[in-house]
């Protein structure tokens, strides 16, 4: 744990008002506020792409929650007197994250709808390094703002990833079979 705070303790070192501000709003779009965009966005284009996120989403922070209780890890700023807490009050455990966890699924269904619409290999490689990027900012916004540790967010990114793979492969096995009915019908 001791490289985990002095991680923090460097990335806190360059506090200004803009970074302190920056990271608040990252850490939010990485929030709740950024499963309801994209909910909303699926509904508009792709409404089972947000039947199958809000279910994959729900079982993923059910889980982050019985895994916070579980293993009840103090927050960073409570375990260190020279880590501040930044912006919101939280009074939860700290591993593994949960916005990590939300940010990571919005990464995983917004590459995999727009994968289904784009198809070349550069567009694609673009939108990876951005997703990338913005799961990569709210990680790094989470140890800014004294929230977490290093290991919290890659457990967050950890849980996301296994169910964010998990509900990408029922929505393909329920396109299958809906496909396979379509077959039937003919």
């Amino acid at each position: 744990m001791g490289f985990e705070i002095k991680l923090i303790e460097f990335l806190q070192a360059g506090r200004t008002p803009f970074f302190d501000v920056s990271f608040q709003v990252i850490s939010l779009i990485g929030s709740y506020v950024g499963a309801v965009a994209l909910v909303l966005f699926f509904l508009i284009f792709k409404s089972k792409y947000a039947f199958f996120f809000l279910l994959t989403y729900g079982f993923a922070y059910l889980t982050q929650s019985i895994m916070k209780n579980a293993i009840m890890r103090e927050r960073p700023f409570n375990v260190s007197d020279s880590i501040v807490s930044i912006g919101d009050t939280v009074t939860s455990f700290s591993m593994p994250s949960g916005h990590v966890v939300c940010a990571t699924l919005i990464a995983i269904f917004l590459g995999a709808y727009l994968f289904s619409i784009y198809k070349k290999k550069g567009l694609r490689a673009l939108i990876v390094v951005a997703l990338v990027v913005y799961v990569g900012l709210v990680m790094l916004s989470r140890m800014y703002l004294g929230k977490h540790f290093l290991t919290d967010v890659l457990a967050g990114a950890g849980v996301a990833i296994v169910f964010g793979v998990l509900g990408l492969l029922l929505m393909y096995f329920y396109d299958k079979r809906k496909n396979a009915k379509k077959l039937d019908t003919q």
